[in-house]
Formats: structure tokens, C-alpha cells, sequence
């Protein structure tokens, strides 16, 4: 038999093809699949274009671990695509093969497996983007008890305490931005910690050329220049 009537014979083969690049058929249906594909040129053609965006959709954003479940969801989504039942597109001029016996319609397949491609695609992207290389944790040197961490992202920071010892009586915490060769400046954030000791407080503020960020306890109500020494100091640099 030539290639041209293996093409007129199996015209409506390629129902599994996305299934088996994807690898969501069974054991038994994946060696019955891998014995058609010896013979037909229409799948073998398909199974080729399907795999190589299955090969390079892992090399398309860095490799980060997918969320538990994720794989069993897309193979499930995939497989519960509808199938029409024994006989319903039953040829009349010859027998029926294993492959028309289990038939998916062509559109649907395509569907589902775009599906599948896209949601892996979208995981992909997003853990890429919540393992931003950007983010950066700064251990801040902290002055009596207690720790501090400057946490960046995308040029945003937030200062996050634990066991951190409220500010003296009167007294509340103000948060200042240091460039080089220029003196402090406030960064418009005011705080005090809850009765554990903890705060998660948003600098605002661009951290463009900044060198430090710096704690000081100050007059109630802020104050335009430090009046105390450091008692948190991140250093950026």
C-alpha cells in the first residue's frame, strides 16, 4: 500500500494523536497507537507538528516545580473529551479499525488539546513570574531584639518584622531612604508593631539609587530629618 492510500484509507485518523504527544492514553491504548503509527503516514505527520510544541513548551519560560495535581488535571481535561460511541461513524464499505471504533471528533480533539497546551503554557508563565529573579531578601541589621527583612520586588519593598520591640513612649517608627552623598530622606511610612512584636509595612517610595533604607524611632507625627540613630539599617548596595 503507498503512502497516498494509507491517506485515503485512514482520512479520518489523528483523533489520538494530541492524547498520545500529550501522554494521556493508557498503557494498552498507547502500544495499539504506536503499532498504527508503523503504518499510517497521516498520523505519523501529525504526531511530528504535535510534538515539537510539546518538546520546546518546557524550554519557553525557566523551569520552576508545577503545582501538585497540575499534570493529573490537564490529562484528565483531555481524556474526559467526548468520544462517539461503537458504530456511530461506522464506515459501510469495510471494517472498522480500533481507531474508528474510539473515534474523537476532530474539532474537540483540537480543542482540548489547545486546552491542555495553553494551561501548562499559563502555568508555566506564572510560576516564571511568582520566581521573578527580581525578587531579593534583605536581612537588615537590627538594633536589640527582634529581626527585620527588606523584601524587593520589582523595585517595590516591604519591611517585614518579627519580635521587634515597640517604639518608645511617645514615640513612633518612621522609615527613611538614604542615596549616596545625600542625607536621609523621609520615605512617608509611619509604624509601630502589633503586641508580638511583628509589622509587614509597604515602603513607598521610589528605591531608584537608593543605598539604605533606615529605621528611627521619631516624635509622634514624623519628623523631616532623623533625630535618632538607626535602629533597622538595610543595606541595598
Amino acid at each position: 500500500m503507498t503512502d497516498r492510500d494509507r491517506i485515503e484509507t485512514n482520512r479520518d485518523c489523528g483523533e489520538d494523536v494530541a492524547a498520545y504527544a500529550l501522554g494521556a492514553l493508557d498503557p494498552t491504548e498507547a502500544e495499539a497507537f504506536r503499532g498504527h503509527l508503523e503504518t499510517c503516514v497521516v498520523c505519523r505527520d501529525e504526531l511530528t507538528a504535535f510534538q515539537q510544541v510539546v518538546d520546546v513548551l518546557p524550554m519557553s519560560v525557566p523551569a520552576h516545580p508545577a503545582p501538585r495535581g497540575l499534570r493529573r488535571r490537564v490529562l484528565r481535561a483531555v481524556a474526559n473529551e467526548p468520544r462517539l460511541t461503537a458504530g456511530s461513524e461506522r464506515r459501510a464499505d469495510g471494517p472498522t479499525s480500533w481507531l474508528s471504533r474510539r473515534l474523537v471528533p476532530r474539532p474537540a480533539l483540537a480543542f482540548g488539546a489547545a486546552l491542555a497546551i495553553a494551561v501548562v503554557a499559563f502555568a508555566g508563565v506564572e510560576l516564571s513570574s511568582s520566581s521573578s529573579p527580581a525578587s531579593r531578601v534583605i536581612n537588615a541589621q537590627v538594633t536589640g531584639h527582634g529581626t527585620a527583612e527588606l523584601r524587593l520586588t520589582s523595585g517595590h519593598a516591604d519591611l517585614v518584622l518579627h519580635h521587634f520591640s515597640p517604639p518608645p513612649a511617645g514615640k513612633i517608627y518612621e522609615v527613611w531612604l538614604k542615596r549616596a552623598n545625600r542625607p536621609p530622606s523621609p520615605a512617608g511610612a509611619l509604624f509601630s508593631v502589633t503586641a508580638q512584636g511583628d509589622g509587614d509595612i509597604d515602603v513607598p517610595g521610589d528605591l531608584h539609587g537608593v543605598a539604605q533604607v533606615i529605621v528611627t524611632p521619631e516624635p509622634a507625627g514624623g519628623s523631616p530629618m532623623p533625630t535618632h540613630a538607626a535602629v533597622i539599617l538595610a543595606d541595598l548596595t
